[in-house]
């Protein structure tokens, strides 16, 4: 059976710039289909930031 952990022992468990970054994409994409343009696109700014890239030009 595998261990259950405590959420505090869960939320200091190392995670990469990546899967937080992919994280967030999927808040942003989640949040834009709900309505909520504008936190979409601060969640998409701060998956720019944990990658340390800056977000792309729109056209």
């Amino acid at each position: 059976m595998p261990q259950m952990t405590h959420p505090e022992q869960a939320l200091r468990a190392p995670v990469s710039p990546l899967v937080l970054s992919d994280r967030l994409l999927a808040l942003a994409e989640d949040a834009d289909r709900a309505g909520f343009t504008g936190a979409a696109e601060r969640l998409l700014r701060l998956a720019h930031i944990v990658l340390d890239e800056s977000p792309a030009r729109p056209h």
